[in-house]
C-alpha cells in the first residue's frame, strides 16, 4: 500500500512538471514559427499534422500499455521528447519545425494514456477514481496557470530559442523523476485469458457517447488554444500578455477543480452541465452579446472546462473493464487529438471570413444535445430490460 501511495504521488509530480514543461511553449510556438517564415495556414497545418501523429500514436499505445505495462511509455516518451525540444532550438526554417514538431506529436501520445490508466489502475472504485482524476485535473490545471507565464518570461529573457533549451532540459530531468519513483500498479483481471483488442475496446457501445462528448469538447478547446497565441501578432501582444490569457483560463479550472464536493454528484450530469455551458462562453466569445471582457470569459471557460474534464475521464473508467483502461484512455486521447486536428485545420481556413468561435459553439452544442438524447435512452433502455 505504501509503494502504491508513493507510486500515485510520483505520477501526480510527473504529470505536474510534464504538463508545466510542454505547456510553457504554449505562447511561444506560434509567434517562433511566424519568426521561421511560417504563414498562419502553415502554423494550422503544423498543429493539425502533429495533433494527427498524436492521435496515431494513442492508438498506438493502448494495447500494448494494456500488456507490456504502463511506465515505459511514460519513461522513455520523456526522454525523447526532450532531445526534439532540444532541436527546436537549432533548426533554421520552418521545415525543420515542422518535422521535429510532427515526430514529436507521436512520441508525447504515449504518456498522457498510461499515466491515466495507471491513476484508475491505483483506484478501488469509482470514488477514488473521481479523487485521483480530480487530483490529477489539481496538478495540471496549476501547471497550466504557471506555464504560459513563465513561458513568456523565458522567452524574454532568454528568446525563443533558449527557451526550447530551457524546456528540452526539464523535460529530461523529469524524465528522470518518472524513472526512479514512478511504480506500476498491475490490475486485477480475473477470468481474462488475453487482453482485449484495440477493436474490442473500440466496439464497446457503452464508451461511444464519452469518445463523442470527448471530440466535442476539444473541438472547441483545439479552436481557442489556436486562436489565442495569434493575438502576440495580430494585436502587437507580448508573450507575457498572451501568457497571461492562458492563465485566467487556468485559473478558472483550478477554482472549479477544487470543489472536491462535485464529485458526489454523477460524472453523466457534471459534463452535460459543464458542456452546456462551455458552448454558450463561446458563443459569447464570436458574438460578444453580453458586456463581460475577454479575460473574465476565459476565467469562466476555465471553470467549465475543470468541471467536465475529470467527469469525462471518471465516466469513462466506470464504463470500462480494468483490463482495459491503457486501450480506452488510449481512444479517449485519440479522440482528443482528432478534435484539436479538426478545430485547428477549420480555424486555419475560415479566420480571415467568420469567427472560428461560432462552429466551436455549434459542435460543443451538438455534443451536449447528444449527452442528453444517450442518457434519457440509454435509462428508457434500462427501465425495458427491468420491466421485461
Amino acid at each position: 500500500m505504501r509503494e502504491e501511495t508513493q507510486g500515485k504521488t510520483a505520477v501526480f509530480i510527473v504529470l505536474f512538471f510534464m504538463s508545466l514543461i510542454l505547456h510553457v511553449q504554449f505562447p511561444v510556438f506560434t509567434p517562433y514559427a511566424v519568426a521561421l517564415g511560417a504563414t498562419g495556414v502553415f502554423v494550422s497545418i503544423m498543429l493539425s499534422a502533429s495533433s494527427l501523429t498524436n492521435l496515431v500514436g494513442h492508438i498506438a499505445a493502448g494495447p500494448y500499455i494494456d500488456r507490456i505495462g504502463k511506465k515505459p511509455f511514460i519513461v522513455i516518451p520523456l526522454f525523447l521528447s526532450a532531445l526534439l525540444m532540444i532541436g527546436y532550438a537549432l533548426i533554421h526554417d520552418r521545415v525543420q519545425l515542422f518535422i521535429l514538431r510532427v515526430i514529436n506529436g507521436f512520441i508525447l501520445a504515449f504518456i498522457s494514456p498510461a499515466c491515466f490508466a495507471l491513476l484508475s489502475a491505483y483506484a478501488k472504485n469509482s470514488r477514488q477514481q473521481g479523487k485521483n482524476m480530480a487530483v490529477n485535473g489539481l496538478m495540471v490545471t496549476a501547471a497550466n496557470i504557471l506555464a504560459p507565464l513563465i513561458g513568456g518570461r523565458l522567452v524574454e529573457w532568454f528568446a525563443y530559442r533558449g527557451t526550447y533549451w530551457c524546456i528540452g532540459t526539464s523535460l529530461f530531468l523529469t524524465g528522470l523523476i518518472a524513472l526512479f519513483y514512478v511504480r506500476e500498479a498491475d490490475p486485477i483481471v480475473v477470468h481474462r485469458k488475453t487482453p482485449p483488442t484495440l477493436l474490442q475496446t473500440l466496439g464497446d457501445r457503452r464508451t461511444v457517447p464519452v469518445y463523442f462528448i470527448a471530440f466535442t469538447l476539444m473541438y472547441g478547446h483545439g479552436t481557442l488554444f489556436y486562436e489565442l497565441p495569434f493575438l502576440t501578432v495580430e494585436r502587437g501582444l507580448s508573450a507575457g500578455e498572451t501568457g497571461t490569457l492562458f492563465s485566467m483560463m487556468g485559473l478558472g479550472t483550478l477554482a472549479s477543480l477544487s470543489l472536491f464536493w462535485l464529485n458526489r454528484f454523477s460524472a453523466v450530469l457534471r459534463t452535460g452541465i459543464g458542456l452546456f455551458f462551455t458552448g454558450l462562453l463561446y458563443y459569447q466569445l464570436a458574438a460578444a452579446v453580453m458586456a463581460i471582457g475577454f479575460k473574465f470569459t476565459l476565467f469562466l471557460m476555465g471553470i467549465a472546462f475543470g468541471l467536465v474534464f475529470p467527469a469525462l475521464t471518471t465516466w469513462l473508467a466506470e464504463k470500462t473493464d480494468q483490463g482495459r483502461y491503457g486501450s480506452a484512455f488510449g481512444i479517449l486521447s485519440a479522440v482528443f487529438s482528432l478534435g484539436m486536428i479538426t478545430a485547428t485545420l477549420t480555424s486555419g481556413m475560415i479566420r480571415h471570413t467568420t469567427s472560428p468561435y461560432f462552429p466551436a459553439f455549434l459542435v460543443t452544442m451538438a455534443g451536449a444535445v447528444y449527452l442528453i438524447y444517450d442518457h434519457f435512452k440509454t435509462k428508457a433502455w434500462d427501465e425495458a430490460i427491468k420491466s421485461s
